[in-house]
């Protein structure tokens, strides 16, 4: 295993910055960084140049990181569009990147699917009820949380309005009532 360095951290990311594809890089690149980053962390009487060096390091290291992210996420949107997945990928990268294809296809497909679909007829427009008495906030039926207060107007699941009408809570009322 090659011994990585801050140099050659630093000349990555500026790789990966000058090029649009992803760079290929060591199979064993992120052991390579963590063994870095705690040989680094474990100096016990640092320097301002360590700790410098470190935070450095880290801030590079991230760059490096969202830089490989942003390409993988035009990846995903080429390859769905073309088919042709991007060379360069660590294994880590790959996982992440074939999870999102295929998230990103399925929601393609049911969107288009949804788009030849008729439409629904509108159901009945819910009734709506005037709150007689204010209650505090309490779980519905429907596993909702519910604040009632004295002359709201709502609409309210059947299971609901049956029992707040039954106990004077609430009326049902015109639409055409302000």
């Amino acid at each position: 295993m090659v011994v990585l360095t801050f140099e050659k951290i630093r000349e990555l990311e500026r790789t990966e910055r000058d090029t649009k594809k992803l760079e290929r890089l060591p199979e064993d690149i992120m052991d390579q960084v963590r063994d870095y980053l705690r040989r680094k962390e474990r100096i016990k009487e640092k320097t301002s140049a360590d700790i410098m060096e470190l935070e450095n390091v880290k801030n590079t290291i991230k760059r490096f990181f969202e830089m490989r992210e942003n390409k993988l996420l035009l990846a995903v949107l080429d390859t769905i569009r073309t088919g042709i997945p991007p060379d360069g990928m660590t294994k880590e990268e790959e996982k992440v990147f074939y999870q999102l294809v295929d998230s990103l296809k399925q929601f393609r497909e049911q969107f288009f699917k949804d788009l030849q679909r008729e439409p629904e007829k509108q159901s009945e427009i819910a009734p709506l009820y005037k709150i007689k008495k204010s209650l505090p906030e309490f779980v519905g039926p429907d596993m909702k949380v519910y604040k009632l207060n004295e002359n709201d107007i709502i609409t309210l699941p059947k299971e609901l309005e049956e029992l707040l009408i039954k106990e004077g809570i609430a009326e049902k009322v015109d639409k055409e009532i302000g």
